[in-house]
Formats: C-alpha cells, sequence, structure tokens
C-alpha cells in the first residue's frame, strides 16, 4: 500500500500521481530515467517535468499531457487525428484562446447557477466564416471536460461542420432525425 497517498486522503486533501509515474506509464520516459531527471530537478531548483524536458528526455507536449492526467483535465496529445486540430480546448489548455473559452464558459456557468438556469446555450451569427461552429465546439470540449454532460447540435441546415470538426462518419442531419421522429409520431 502507498502509505504517502493514504496519508494525503486521510488528512482530507487530494493526492495525485507524480508527475514521473506518469512519464514512464505512459511510455514518454525510460523508467531508467527517473533518477537523471530528479538530480537534474535538484541541481536547478525546477519542477520534475521541467528538468526532462531540460535533458531532452520527454517533450513540453509530453509533459502537458501527463499533467492534464495527474489532475484528471482530459485532453488530447498533440498529432491525435481523432478530431480536427481546430479543436483547441482538447489539444491546447493552456493558450490564451482557450483561457478565453474557459472565461466564457465560466460566465455561462455562473448565469446557469445564477437566477437565471441556463441549461441551454445557442450559439448564433448572421454569416459564414464567424466561427460559429469553432466556438460551439470548443464550448462543447470545456463543458465535457467538467464532466458536464454535453450535447452539441449543429444547427447550421446549410453547411453543418460539427461533424468535420469531431471526425464523426457522415449520417443523417438534423432535418433527416427530426423528419423521422416526426413520422414516428405520426
Amino acid at each position: 500500500m502507498d502509505m504517502k497517498r493514504f496519508a494525503g486522503q486521510a488528512q482530507g486533501r487530494m493526492a495525485f500521481p507524480h508527475l514521473g509515474e506518469l512519464l514512464v506509464s505512459g511510455g514518454a520516459l525510460p523508467a531508467e530515467a527517473v533518477g537523471r531527471v530528479m538530480a537534474r530537478q535538484r541541481e536547478l531548483g525546477v519542477p520534475f517535468g521541467e528538468a526532462a524536458v531540460d535533458l531532452g528526455l520527454v517533450s513540453q507536449a509530453d509533459v502537458l499531457v501527463a499533467l492534464a492526467h495527474q489532475f484528471d483535465y482530459p485532453v488530447l496529445p498533440v498529432g491525435d487525428q481523432g478530431v480536427s486540430p481546430e479543436l483547441v480546448a482538447a489539444f491546447e489548455p493552456n493558450s490564451a484562446r482557450v483561457e478565453a473559452l474557459r472565461q466564457l464558459r465560466s460566465q455561462l456557468v455562473l448565469r446557469r447557477a445564477a437566477k437565471y438556469h441556463l441549461n441551454t446555450v445557442a450559439v448564433v451569427g448572421a454569416g459564414r466564416g464567424e466561427g460559429r461552429s469553432w466556438l460551439a465546439a470548443n464550448l462543447a470540449v470545456l463543458f465535457s471536460q467538467l464532466g458536464e454532460r454535453t450535447l452539441l447540435i449543429d444547427g447550421d441546415l446549410r453547411h453543418p461542420r460539427q461533424q468535420e470538426l469531431f471526425r464523426l462518419a457522415p449520417a443523417g442531419g438534423l432535418t433527416s432525425r427530426l423528419a423521422e421522429r416526426g413520422e414516428k409520431c405520426a
């Protein structure tokens, strides 16, 4: 039994796995290199991840992914082809634009928690190329990272993009689904 982890939990603090453990278990850092990294960490007086990057043993992206796992904050590794790189909230959690998106999400959460009880958000605009799809998709990712049940509906009937952003196989669109539902009710 890991007594340090148990002791942390017993004192009411949440215990997290060490960054080195995560880098090793994720295959980014060889187990035999941990001692070198710790020595460099002591020498420079820097965090473990920074020392590992300084030694050239891992990339900054490896450290960011491990930190996300360490604090149970899901992100995708750079280069993941499962979704579009436009989903910056999934790939670049520390960027300025994702921080701006998180501030918007926080405002929406505060409004919901206050007297408004918002459970629905509509992202609308007058013309193409305004960033509606990008904003809606990234907000959906940010809400899901909070563990919120999130349903993203692409209401752009002329130029839908959500399937492209999330790299989903083509399926019936919104009007097809609504028509099917109407047929079942009739």
